[in-house]
């Protein structure tokens, strides 16, 4: 008997913002100016790159390709800033510059099976954009995929925050964003040799993997924020841990919820820690394939967003944990120490 995997998404947020102590205010608006200031120096000295049509396939994504050699991606790109695992057993090549041209790409015999970005950096034989919606993108490339039938796996692909084309055999994968009039917010490419090779909808839950995910997610993040003119958010490890242990304990304890069994809300479990804050949030995300399902996910639910784009927030912890179900839980805390 076959087996039907949907996909589905779970989100949960909450923030919270303590008073400003007067010493600190004058800090913070002297920090945002700061912030501005760097921002607009990078977007006056930075070289604007000059996005081609492609030649050999419908999209490329920063004039890179499916099947073109890594030699080729880093001669335009450079070297990867990050390399972490995938849930196609392959490894997710990161590239970027201060997280503005943010490209993810991922290889098989030194050969591009994989690409993914959440800026705009897409061009298209059929002249498709970041600027095009929903509606637009399915009169030019028709219907999508209703779903990914392998030997014993059925994927269904139901799901209003993104669609999923074949062709040139290559699965492409387009992620709107609803509170944008579904405009594009995201593109990742899946050669089909590499997706055909995928047997479950999840990856196996390795400490490996999920920290794969977690710095995945850190790296989404950021990369969203310099699209909205936003400073990016520096990793912190002991915040991590935090979230890692609620996530920990979502799967040891069957739940999905801020509040833990014990009745401890992220804040308490934050205070517990030692952590002395201004402000903090919390994103909770579970049962998508990876970080890159999730991101999208928060993105797309309202207040997840706010916490995702806050300007507030300086510090980011994620942590990921891994059922005997293989569904991974995301634990973002967002914070500002004092």
């Amino acid at each position: 008997m076959k087996k039907v995997f949907y996909l589905f998404l779970l989100l949960l947020f909450v923030t919270l913002i303590k008073p400003v102590p007067d010493s600190d205010l004058s800090r913070q608006i002297q920090q945002r100016v700061l912030t501005v200031q760097q921002g607009l120096l990078h977007e006056q000295t930075a070289e604007k790159v000059e996005l081609k049509t492609p030649n050999d396939q419908e999209f490329a994504i920063n004039n890179i390709q499916i099947n073109q050699t890594k030699s080729e991606v880093e001669k335009k790109l450079g070297k990867s800033k990050r390399i972490t695992a995938n849930e196609y057993n392959e490894k997710w090549h990161v590239y970027h510059n201060d997280y503005h041209e943010f490209v993810m790409v991922s290889y098989d015999n030194d050969k591009v099976t994989g690409l993914y970005t959440n800026q705009d950096l897409i061009t298209s034989q059929k002249g498709i954009t970041s600027k095009m919606n929903k509606e637009k993108v399915r009169s030019i490339l028709g219907e999508p995929e209703k779903e990914i039938q392998k030997e014993k796996v059925k994927l269904i692909q139901n799901d209003e925050d993104y669609d999923v084309f074949k062709f040139d055999n290559i699965y492409t994968t387009v992620f709107y964003d609803k509170h944008e009039n579904n405009q594009i917010k995201g593109i990742m490419q899946i050669a089909s040799s590499t997706e055909d090779k995928r047997t479950n909808q999840y990856h196996a839950g390795s400490d490996d993997y999920k920290n794969a995910l977690e710095l995945q997610n850190f790296d989404l993040v950021n990369a969203e924020r310099v699209q909205f003119g936003l400073p990016t958010l520096s990793y912190n490890e002991n915040v991590s841990q935090t979230a890692r242990k609620h996530s920990q304990d979502m799967v040891d304890n069957d739940y999905f919820d801020h509040t833990n069994k014990q009745g401890l809300s992220p804040f308490d479990r934050l205070d517990n820690d030692g952590f002395d804050y201004i402000t903090a949030g919390e994103n909770l995300a579970y049962g998508q394939i990876s970080s890159i399902y999730a991101h999208h996910g928060l993105m797309n639910s309202l207040g997840h967003r706010k916490n995702i784009l806050n300007k507030d927030y300086k510090e980011l912890g994620v942590g990921v944990d891994i059922g005997e179900d293989l569904q991974p839980y995301w634990t973002e805390n967002y914070i500002t120490q004092q």
